[in-house]
């Protein structure tokens, strides 16, 4: 009985044995084409250098062989090379046929953007000239049934953009463009069209701002006799033409037209300023608010509570001479 490492060398004999056998058989094969490739050496110099030495012929036919399976190696080489720069090109002229396709669609999905896009904007413009058509036939309605015209206000402000907006009132002489700049000397002796003018044109005070609650408009009292600017304003003196006239239109600037309600006419100087200033725009709180309104009520010639208390009010102001001399003012209070 064998023992286990006996086992394994008696295997691993069996294993060399083996190896050795197969190696000798690789051997004699390799040994048998060497001698093939020899015998077609010899032949081939035999048949092609007959008159030269054994060993130069066989030298030869070596050099020739070898330079052969060169060409044969470069010329498939070459081949395979050619073949894969005509696979390569071929990739190069879709890519290029692919970028040739992309710029045609491209193109034409521009033609279609552009088409697209100035058909949307002939709409876009169509639709404001609709709208600012609608807008115009409704403001001028709405300015037909309060009684008004129509203003032109692209004309308006291209002949002077100092314009604020347009002050009526219905059945008197009061009917102006009133404008306004940062000094309110200016258009006390110019007119609407800049032009120099001892008539003036009604201005709203400089530090006046289109949000505020008390709006103050100035305009200049020709005398006794006169009827432009605000010199008819005075006749708010007598209680009957209170009484009539007592609505006030003011527009804005492209704006429309809000009705105010004469509210109080007060005979004012400006000494009194300290006491109560007819040009506040705003109110701390209704504390301040109603402490001005009874000064007011107070003050006036003539009060009619409005209607409701106002959101917003105008101040129309000229020059009274009559009572305080030159210090004197003439005032028409109205709200909305």
């Amino acid at each position: 009985m064998l023992l286990p490492f006996e086992t394994m060398a008696a295997d691993n004999r069996k294993q060399i044995h083996l190896i050795v056998a197969v190696s000798a058989a690789v051997y004699r094969e390799e040994r048998k084409r060497m001698e093939k490739i020899k015998c077609f050496i010899s032949c081939l110099g035999e048949k092609l250098f007959p008159d030269l030495p054994e060993k130069k012929r066989r030298r030869i036919a070596v050099q020739i062989i070898v330079g052969i399976s060169l060409a044969i190696v470069c010329m498939a080489g070459m081949g395979i090379f050619r073949y894969k720069a005509v696979k390569q090109l071929e990739k190069y002229q879709a890519i290029a046929d692919a970028y040739a396709q992309l710029d045609i669609i491209l193109e034409e999905g521009r033609e279609q953007s552009q088409k697209e896009a100035a058909a949307e904007l002939e709409e876009f413009f169509s639709e404001m000239e609709a709208d600012a058509e609608r807008y115009r036939q409704e403001y001028e309605a709405e300015m037909r049934e309060k009684g008004l015209e129509a203003y032109d206000w692209d004309a308006l402000c291209s002949e002077n953009e100092d314009i604020k907006g347009w002050l009526c009132i219905p059945d008197t002489l009061i009917n102006f463009p009133v404008v306004g700049t940062d000094d309110n000397a200016f258009y006390l002796s110019h007119d609407f069209t800049g032009d120099k003018s001892s008539a003036g044109c009604p201005f709203m005070d400089k530090d006046t701002q289109v949000w505020d609650f008390n709006r103050i408009i100035y305009g200049h009292n020709m005398g006794a006799g006169s009827d432009a600017m605000f010199s008819t304003l005075l006749d708010y003196e007598k209680e009957d033409y209170f009484k009539e006239n007592r609505t006030i239109y003011f527009t804005d600037a492209y704006g429309s037209a809000t009705a105010y309600q004469v509210m109080a006419v007060v005979k004012y100087s400006i000494d009194d300023l300290a006491e109560w200033d007819f040009r506040i725009r705003n109110h701390e709180d209704m504390e301040s608010y109603n402490a001005w309104m009874e000064e007011l009520q107070g003050r006036a010639l003539y009060y009619e509570e409005p209607d409701h208390a106002p959101t917003s009010i105008i101040t129309l102001a000229t020059c009274d001479r009559r009572v305080f001399g030159k210090n004197g003012r003439f005032l028409i209070i109205a709200g909305n």
